[in-house]
């Protein structure tokens, strides 16, 4: 015999993150999984997926932004070809072991040098990381 069950999600209130989704038996089950109730709540009879999702200050779930970045790029390596993008203020850059924070301007990247450079982006929520990776070909 097939059991209904109930969708949930369960979200932060002050960021909209999805913490968790899941079926519960009964309503009150939902409710349950709440740990901090000043700050979380419970979407019923809903799914959502929490890499792609969040919910706004309607309380719609809806697509995370995506960074202006992309995936991936190719360039010559002639010290004037660059791949740029808009990054969001407070976005944490990683490359090649160092770290830095992003104050709002675009990103740029420009070499001279044929290689392999690799760029993670983590942006402050609800935006999506993003990896970038990018070729840089000899000048011909």
């Amino acid at each position: 015999m097939a059991t209904n069950t109930i969708r949930f999600v369960k979200y932060r209130t002050d960021t909209g993150e999805i913490l968790c989704t899941g079926n519960c038996a009964k309503e009150e089950h939902a409710y349950l999984q709440m740990e901090d109730p000043e700050n979380e709540h419970i979407l019923l009879d809903v799914a959502a997926d929490d890499a792609t999702q969040w919910v706004n200050d309607e309380g719609d779930i809806v697509a995370r932004p995506t960074l202006d970045v992309p995936e991936t790029a190719s360039i010559i390596a002639d010290g004037i070809s660059e791949v740029t993008g808009a990054l969001p203020a407070g976005t944490v850059v990683r490359f090649n072991g160092a770290v830095a924070t992003t104050d709002g301007s675009d990103f740029g990247f420009t070499t001279d040098m044929p290689g392999t450079y690799v760029f993670d982006f983590q942006p402050p929520f609800p935006y999506i990381p993003r990896t970038l990776t990018i070729e840089s070909t000899d000048a011909v």
